[in-house]
């Protein structure tokens, strides 16, 4: 469906609209996966807390708030950004692939955690970049070569937005796939955990830092 008006009369909460997916609910985050087909449109929802978005492809799409004139919007190779809460809105999209992104909620306990340490290098060669820092979060990219790791610690959710290659390394050998769009993880603080890349080709983690920064 393209084209036409976009009416805001029924307003669904989010995760009610069958093109966010949630992966990850608790005291503090609620995590989607989304995914909008080409030339179709969301139906209304509402945001009601603040949210951070990734979105791993470029990207054309209209938006539609309620109350107000639609705005057509051009997302870049990994652009992210801090809404605040109470939007409610219409998204189409406008391109001929898939509108994917990863919207993190932000829940009132947030407030309450303190982030821990940034990711780090582990064995192999790992680039970290800090993509933003808004409290009560941040994001990070972790570009991994193939056999790299990299250390993250919770509080923080993982995603491999770009549908890497990544595993999540646990005791005895026992990996855990961090493979796909949808397999988000959440890691408890103050859980530190190795991510490497398995795959033949450079991967990248994206990390949902939570929580308020440290006092210096």
């Amino acid at each position: 469906m393209s084209g036409g008006g976009y009416s805001c009369e029924h307003v669904l909460p989010i995760e009610e609209e069958p093109r966010h997916h949630l992966i990850i609910a608790n005291d503090y985050v609620r995590a989607f996966a989304v995914e909008i087909a080409p030339r179709e449109r969301t139906l209304c929802h509402h945001h009601p807390n603040d949210y951070f978005l990734y979105v791993p492809s470029g990207a054309k799409i209209i938006s539609a708030a309620r109350g107000e004139e639609p705005k057509h919007l051009n997302y870049e190779d990994g652009e992210c950004e801090l809404s605040s809460a109470g939007l409610m809105h219409i998204v189409e999209n406008l391109g001929d692939a898939p509108f994917r992104n990863v919207v993190v909620e932000l829940l009132s306990g947030a407030n309450k955690l303190r982030r821990g340490k940034q990711p780090q290098s582990g064995n192999g060669s790992a680039h970290i970049e800090q993509l933003l820092d808004e409290d009560p979060g941040a994001i990070f990219r972790v570009q991994l070569e193939p056999g790299a790791e990299a250390e993250v610690s919770g509080p923080a959710v993982l995603a491999s937005a770009h549908d890497d290659k990544l595993v999540l390394k646990e005791l005895d050998d026992f990996d855990i796939p961090l493979d796909n769009f949808r397999k988000l993880m959440w890691v408890w603080a103050p859980r530190q955990v190795a991510i490497k890349n398995s795959g033949a080709t450079p991967g990248r983690l994206i990390v949902f830092q939570v929580g308020l920064t440290l006092a210096e």
